[in-house]
């Protein structure tokens, strides 16, 4: 399935139709290479494969998240493995539902699926995202040899974003237990994992990230939540390619520290914590827990003190989380 060709510039982008089964987009490409126009193979400069999705009624530049061209991200990107494995489409229900196709056809690790929009993206307990043209909106398919909580991803997720937002641009962007990025207290981004079993072992998870980019804010006025995009901070348009870039590279030396020293990630994590000494508010299936952040307990669960006693809260039995001094209801990422 890829379309990269030795050496020089990669090929164009073949743009996409969303729902193309995987099969037709198998022998579209396979029937370019067969034609030697576009030679299968590791692109000798970007050291990587990509997936130039296809278009059945002809070829030319997709018109993918604005900037965000195979080769602007590929140029850029430093990572070892992480995003290695590109596919960019115009349009999809979910970047999360086009990457659970390709992990179940075996996609490696790494790869990434970024779309310029989505029609039906989702967030936390299937809640409704927003996700207008000018975003950068995509998922990663994660494949760990050891377990990792899936509930911890998100976070380490979201430190990744806040450490990217603020090298990148100076902002002074932090994570909100459990899934957020805020500037001030309004939104900038989300993130949101999913974990696929298989028997007892979990054969690869989803994570989706969502980033408010290149669009105004005023586009988000139907969410009914505080939220802000990188546009409207920056006063102009941003790198949306160098910032996919970051956050990979942030991520994967992330997620490398989680595997190795947790403690020492749970510390870069307090360094740009937003939730610590505020309100909140969080609703699970058994009961409500209202109180003030204490602390992170480990990744995967913080410190609440109630009014009674310190609760240990697991981040997977979050259903609703509320910080009382915003306004929210519910639609988050």
């Amino acid at each position: 399935m890829s379309t990269t060709r030795s050496g020089g510039k990669p090929p164009p982008i073949i743009s996409s139709k969303p729902g193309i089964p995987v099969g037709v987009l198998t022998g579209a490409v396979s029937n370019l290479n067969r034609q030697s126009k576009y030679p299968s193979g590791r692109h000798k400069s970007f050291g990587c494969t990509y997936y130039e999705c296809v278009c059945l009624e002809g070829t030319g530049e997709a018109d993918s998240t604005p900037g965000c061209t195979a080769e602007s991200i590929l140029r850029q990107l430093k990572t070892r493995q992480l995003g290695r494995t590109l596919t960019l489409l115009d349009e999809c229900t979910s970047t999360s539902d086009e990457a659970r196709k390709l992990a179940i056809n075996d996609a490696p690790h790494g790869s990434l699926i970024i779309s310029a929009t989505q029609t039906r993206g989702r967030g936390r307990h299937g809640r409704p995202w927003i996700s207008p043209r000018g975003g950068i909106w995509m998922t990663l398919i994660l494949r760990f040899p050891t377990v990792m909580p899936v509930e911890s991803i998100p976070l380490i997720g979201a430190l990744s974003v806040a450490r990217s937002i603020h090298s990148q641009f100076e902002i002074d962007s932090k994570v909100r237990w459990p899934n957020d990025v805020v500037v001030k207290r309004s939104k900038v981004a989300g993130l949101i994992a999913e974990g696929h079993q298989q028997g007892d072992s979990l054969k690869f998870v989803l994570l989706g990230i969502g980033v408010n980019a290149n669009f105004e804010s005023h586009e988000l006025r139907d969410r009914k939540i505080e939220a802000a995009t990188l546009m409207d901070l920056n006063g102009g348009p941003i790198d949306s390619p160098r910032l996919v870039c970051n956050i990979l590279q942030e991520l994967e030396e992330l997620l490398s520290q989680a595997a190795s020293n947790p403690n020492q990630l749970l510390e870069l994590l307090r360094m740009r914590n937003y939730s610590t000494g505020r309100t909140i508010k969080i609703v699970t299936k058994d009961q409500t827990i209202e109180g003030i952040f204490v602390d992170y307990q480990s990744l995967d669960a913080i410190v609440v003190d109630s009014k009674v006693e310190r609760v240990i809260v697991p981040a997977a039995s979050a259903i609703l989380v509320e910080y009382p001094d915003h306004v929210w209801v519910g639609t988050s990422l």
